[in-house]
């Protein structure tokens, strides 16, 4: 009763987020950038006539083609050709997993279905571990480390159980090695755990020879999807010259220095005394201690394996730095800096060690106690979390049944914002012809997914030109960057330079300085969409026929602006001047 009661709540919140969280993005407007990127990889690849002069889809490359388990099931759930839409529906449906997978672990673990709700409910708290990741689930959109670590539960089960019955030890490094598909780096991590446990754990009764035979065997049928997985970007060229390896690192310098410089003050961050993951981990360290002698069977063989596990992922992360060092030395670039992100699966060993003392400590409670702790903890996760799919579940209960729930105004906010957002990148679709190229001042990566046009080079786009080791969109990139961050326009010398006719700007404080080289042809309370005139030039060049040195000229296939956009005539004398509140002008009122 209690299971099936668990399973209905978690689904009906899965439903209150799918629900809550489209009309909060603007219908797929407003997203997490790297669920965008996987947005737009869907619309390029279903729509190329779209992009044929898109910098990043007018090829498949390894970078942009990489297919998971996330996209698999968006496509199901993709409405027409909002992507965006079907990647918001199955990360409502992956939380339902992650909740649901978190409790059956609890409840495998220790029994009781008290302390597998709590363990659940702990897991969906967000814990920041540093290098721009965290863990939980309903802090963001969700994305391929979400759908992983749902599935995470399941394979850390098979492990457990494998400690047990040797013969289950391949399956379970063949599941984990399949779990590329998912998300990788959560496979490479999971992988070593795997691994390093079962090698410290011998079966009784098994000779040397036949425990290292059987982990030869783990080993190959664990890295043979691995490396099928990774044989596209092996397969690219590798050894770089010093000119090339300069302007990489340059790149790499600009684009994640932020998350992956300085890795000894990086690992000093995620253990420092005022963050909640040194207590956190701590706290589970202790619980270690306490669940190694008086667990339950198979908590204590977690407990067995719990050592390998912390000693693995700082094996990884280990790698990770040593890889980064050593890569310039021998002419290639690093390629493992966001291995050193497997650190948060310290957070959920963590916190199952602690569930486990409390589920040692459970049966001790009165009944009554028990229940209230458990509603408790439901509604103050519910009711305390202003994280953006929890605040999306909320605002989808009050538009139902207009409860007066707590971050229900600030969802509202967001969604007139995405409202304002979603509204733009239509006007833009209308104002444009497939096949154009859209210059944006932030980035946007709607006008690859929603707008479905091609988008000039973004700070985004930086991993493309890395990872595919395209040295001249390498400098184009850097080029665009050192312009744009001169000033809080520079982003215009960008686009001039550019030969983009199109902008997209969410700065409508800057209209004026727009309006010095081209026609705003749609606006409303948060963008602007402008057309460049045809006879203006970037401040800095004598004549179009000159390049920037930093930032190469606009693809020959990108059109010009017509010249009728700066010559449109005046409007006669006796037209009448529209009302200060009237509306924005509608995309099928604009000129085209």
């Amino acid at each position: 009763m209690a299971d099936a009661c668990f399973v209905i709540l978690a689904a009906l919140y899965a439903l209150s987020v799918a629900f809550g969280i489209v009309p909060l993005s603007g219908r797929g407007a407003d997203l997490d950038t790297d669920l965008a990127c996987y947005a737009f990889a869907m619309a390029g690849e279903h729509q190329p006539e779209n992009f044929h002069a898109d910098p990043l889809l007018s090829e498949a490359t390894p970078a942009n083609s990489l297919w998971n388990l996330q996209q698999f099931t968006a496509e199901m759930l993709t409405p027409g050709d909002q992507y965006a839409v079907g990647l918001l529906r199955a990360g409502a449906l992956i939380i339902f997993v992650y909740l649901t997978g978190m409790y059956l672990l609890g409840r495998w673990f220790y029994g009781g279905p008290g302390p597998a709700l709590i363990l659940a409910l702990l897991m969906s708290v967000t814990i920041w571990v540093g290098w721009g990741t965290f863990w939980g689930v309903t802090h963001s959109d969700p994305v391929p480390r979400t759908f992983f670590a749902a599935l995470w539960p399941f394979m850390l089960m098979g492990a457990v159980a494998a400690l047990r019955h040797a013969a289950w030890r391949p399956a379970v490094m063949l599941v984990a090695g399949l779990g590329m598909w998912v998300h990788g780096l959560g496979a490479l991590n999971t992988g070593a755990m795997f691994f390093l446990a079962f090698a410290f754990h011998r079966p009784q009764g098994w000779t040397w020879s036949r425990h290292i035979l059987s982990l030869m065997l783990c080993l190959v049928v664990y890295f043979v999807p691995v490396l099928l997985f990774l044989w596209p970007s092996l397969g690219q060229k590798q050894a770089l010259g010093p000119v090339e390896l300069e302007i990489f690192h340059e790149l790499f310098s600009q684009r994640w220095a932020k998350d992956y410089g300085h890795f000894a003050k990086r690992l000093a961050l995620f253990l420092s005394l005022d963050k909640p993951v040194f207590w956190i981990l701590l706290a589970g360290v202790g619980s270690w201690f306490v669940v190694l002698r008086r667990g339950s069977e198979r908590l204590r063989r977690l407990a067995a394996m719990y050592p390998a596990f912390v000693l693995a992922l700082a094996l990884v992360a280990t790698f990770s730095w040593l890889e980064s060092l050593l890569a310039p030395r021998v002419g290639r670039l690093p390629m493992a800096h966001e291995f050193v992100r497997g650190l948060r699966y310290l957070l959920p060993l963590a916190w199952i060690m602690i569930g486990g003392v409390l589920g040692i400590l459970w049966p001790r409670f009165a009944g009554w106690l028990r229940t209230g702790f458990c509603v408790l903890a439901v509604l103050l996760l519910l009711l305390c979390n202003g994280d953006r799919q929890n605040m999306a579940a909320l605002y989808a209960i009050a538009e139902k049944t207009g409860l007066p729930l707590p971050y229900v105004s600030r969802a509202k906010e967001n969604a007139a914002h995405a409202q304002n957002h979603r509204e733009a990148l239509e006007a833009l679709r209308e104002l444009t012809v497939p096949g154009d190229v859209v210059f944006s001042n932030s980035g946007d990566l709607g006008v690859r997914h929603v707008a479905q046009r091609g988008l000039f080079l973004t700070f985004k786009d930086g991993y493309h030109p890395y990872y595919n080791k395209n040295l001249d969109q390498a400098r184009q990139w850097l080029g665009n960057e050192k312009l744009r961050t001169q000033s809080p326009t520079g982003y215009v010398d960008v686009w001039l330079k550019s030969g983009v006719p199109w902008i997209i700007c969410d700065r409508p404080e800057d209209r004026e300085t727009l309006e010095k080289y081209g026609q705003v042809v749609w606006e409303n309370p948060g963008w602007l969409i402008v057309r460049r005139k045809a006879d203006v030039f970037p401040p800095s060049s004598a004549s179009p026929s000159e390049p920037s040195p930093d930032v190469p000229a606009a693809p020959v296939d990108v059109p010009a602006a017509p010249a009728d956009v700066s010559t449109a005539p005046a409007a006669p004398a006796d037209t009448p001047t529209p009302p200060a509140d009237a509306s924005a002008p509608k995309p099928q009122d604009a000129r085209r």
